[in-house]
């Protein structure tokens, strides 16, 4: 029979425990990709507040955001077979990602959709972008993305 210290018990037991508990913090703060379909062909209206990010020099989709009532529009300028994409971030005050996603214009050329969204109204920032994908794969096709764009919520 094998004796086993209590000291090698205890670093065991500890270990065990810390690796539990780093396990739950993790999961805890993950955060989870919203991906999703702008539908509402109808948005705001004409008011103040808001910021637009085009992509590329071609501007084959253009994405803004309106800060009155958390809207974001996309838009689908050229017939180039892709989906207009909003690729978005919200950070807190430590610049910390606490919602991230996509929201996806499918409708195809000249289209504008929006998606109405409620995100943190304070000490909070929303990053965008405008970028090119696919509404069937929920994937934004690499490269396509314009810079990114900074914002109070």
């Amino acid at each position: 029979m094998i004796k086993r210290s209590p000291l090698r018990r205890l670093g065991t037991i500890t270990g065990a425990l810390s690796a539990a508990f780093v396990l739950s913090i993790t999961q805890a703060s993950a955060v989870s990709r919203e991906v999703e379909r702008a539908t509402d062909s109808v948005g705001p209206g004409n008011v103040w507040g808001h910021e637009c990010n085009r992509k590329g020099a071609n501007g084959a989709s253009i994405v803004c955001y309106y800060e009155k009532g958390d809207w974001l529009e996309i838009e689908d300028v050229k017939s180039d077979g892709y989906s207009a994409v909003m690729d978005w971030e919200i950070r807190d005050s430590e610049d910390r990602v606490v919602r991230y996603g996509s929201t996806f214009n499918a409708d195809g050329l000249a289209t504008t959709r929006y998606k109405n969204k409620n995100f943190p109204d304070y000490n909070h920032r929303i990053r965008f972008r405008a970028c090119l994908g696919h509404w069937s794969t929920r994937l934004i096709t690499a490269g396509t993305c314009s810079s990114w764009i900074s914002r109070d919520t």
